[in-house]
């Protein structure tokens, strides 16, 4: 598996579809019972989603401790992984948040994400900070499975309520 850091300008079609299926995959159950995966991410494209993301992303990449790279297998983007960092200089800490996390259908169940985040862990210790947070959508259990295996423990709930 080789890794590599994300080029905006060659990678934007890959970012969008690997953001817009995490965000799907990670999506509140509302929407997942709205919306097939197909036709959330034709409306999604169409909006100013892929702009905004692309624009966060390329924002946060002026920051050298941003970690945005994709890993292949050959010529085949296999995995993407985006995190960023939160300073708090007040109390002397620095967060590194997974935003993105995705493996690609065809390379899951290898160990690939377990990998991915360790090596995420690694760099952000080097990187300075002293918690790592990730988050997912309630029905991702892949997801939840995999972070409590790592030792991610549960640190914050949402509620949602249909009106």
């Amino acid at each position: 598996m080789n890794i590599r850091k994300i080029d905006l300008v060659k990678d934007r079609q890959t970012l969008l579809e690997f953001h817009c299926t995490t965000n799907y995959t990670s999506a509140v159950p509302v929407v997942r019972r709205a919306y097939t995966s197909e036709q959330f991410r034709e409306i999604w494209m169409k909006s100013r989603g892929p702009e905004e993301f692309i624009s966060a992303l390329a924002n946060s990449m002026k920051d050298q401790r941003t970690i945005a790279e994709f890993w292949e297998n050959g010529d085949t983007v296999a995995a993407y992984v985006w995190v960023i960092f939160h300073d708090w200089p007040d109390y002397h800490d620095i967060d590194a948040e997974i935003n993105d996390i995705l493996v690609a259908p065809e390379f899951q169940r290898r160990g690939i994400a377990t990998q991915m985040i360790k090596h995420v862990e690694d760099l952000a210790r080097e990187r300075g900070a002293t918690v790592l947070r990730s988050g997912t959508g309630i029905e991702n259990m892949a997801s939840r499975e995999l972070h409590a295996k790592l030792g991610f423990q549960v640190s914050r709930v949402e509620f949602e309520k249909e009106i």
